[in-house]
């Protein structure tokens, strides 16, 4: 695929569309190009689904339970 990401004259970072589907134009490992499905950040899914963070509050909340304590040793 590299070769073809070449041919179409695309730079990295780039987003393309194939069969309704995105992906991003990266570096491969010979020095060429290729195409891989994006990084999406997790505050775009979060929008796409209406969601929302936990705020600070509420994590150390949900999560107070989980981390060992600093006294433990």
């Amino acid at each position: 695929m590299a070769t073809g990401v070449k041919r179409f004259g695309l730079e990295v970072g780039e987003l393309v569309e194939v069969g309704k589907r995105r992906y991003e134009v990266v570096p491969d490992r010979a020095g060429g190009l290729t195409l891989e499905p994006p990084i999406t950040p997790v505050s775009e899914l979060y929008a796409e689904r209406g969601w929302k963070p936990a705020s600070e509050e509420d994590f150390e909340r949900l999560t107070a339970d989980d981390a060992p304590s600093d006294e433990e040793g």
